[in-house]
């Protein structure tokens, strides 16, 4: 086993355990609530929407720059895109980590429900918070709460999160399929970059507001942390691969 500065694994006693990610998850889940009455009670978290709505309008990319950039953020938030990155990802983790099987049986190991039950949680806490305060988007030029939009919070900015951050998880945490901290920290920056990018393009092509962003982005760590939760739980039988 490595130590931790040569970028492998950590010693078994500093291992982060499903514990750390479902505190972690309790505590972002909280902090979401707070921004939802934040939203509803149009608190300071949501004081600079319509002064950075107007900035936009002002400076609004048009032809094929604004093609360009409505291709990028469907690429790196819809989940159209994002879905079958994370999945994929997930089902070639579980077949090398198990051995080989059926659709089925590699399909129901941690690494894909893991992925499985990060996407139900956007889905369920995502839709629901949107139907639920009913938000207007900044391109309807008003900002009226339960009158049938879904601005907050952003699926694609959780999207984005949930997928680059938690395949970097699948792939290089202690957990994952390449356990390394050195590819770790340096993947994290780059992924960073993209969530950062992706988010606010949503928010300069005037399709969210800017408060719907770092909405979207909690959401996504929320859904990571319930993915982790599931991954680092004891590894069942059929989860390992049979000795040769």
């Amino acid at each position: 086993m490595e130590s931790q500065s040569t970028g492998a694994l950590l010693a078994p006693s500093t291992r982060p355990t499903w514990r750390s990610s479902t505190v972690a998850g309790v505590i972002a889940a909280l902090v979401f609530v707070f921004l939802i009455w934040q939203v509803v009670v149009r608190g300071p978290f949501i004081a600079w929407d319509w002064q950075f709505h107007y900035y936009v309008d002002a400076h609004h990319p048009v032809g094929w720059e604004k093609l360009f950039l409505d291709i990028v953020a469907n690429i790196t938030g819809d989940r159209f895109f994002t879905i079958p990155m994370v999945g994929g990802v997930a089902y070639y983790v579980a077949r090398k980590q198990g051995g080989p099987g059926t659709v089925w049986q590699i399909g129901t190991r941690k690494p894909v429900l893991a992925v499985l039950a990060g996407l139900i949680t956007i889905f369920v806490i995502g839709y629901g918070t949107k139907l639920g305060l009913g938000r207007t988007g900044p391109h309807h030029n008003m900002d009226v709460l339960h009158a049938g939009g879904q601005a907050f919070p952003s699926g694609h900015a959780s999207n984005t999160f949930f997928t680059g951050f938690f395949i970097v998880c699948l792939l290089f945490a202690q957990s994952g399929l390449y356990p390394s901290i050195t590819k770790l920290r340096k993947t994290i920056p780059l992924v960073a970059v993209i969530v950062v990018v992706a988010g606010g393009l949503m928010s300069w092509l005037d399709y969210h507001w800017l408060s719907d962003i770092p909405g979207g982005w909690l959401l996504g760590f929320i859904a990571c942390m319930v993915s982790l939760t599931v991954l680092r739980l004891p590894p069942r039988e059929r989860d390992v691969a049979p000795a040769l």
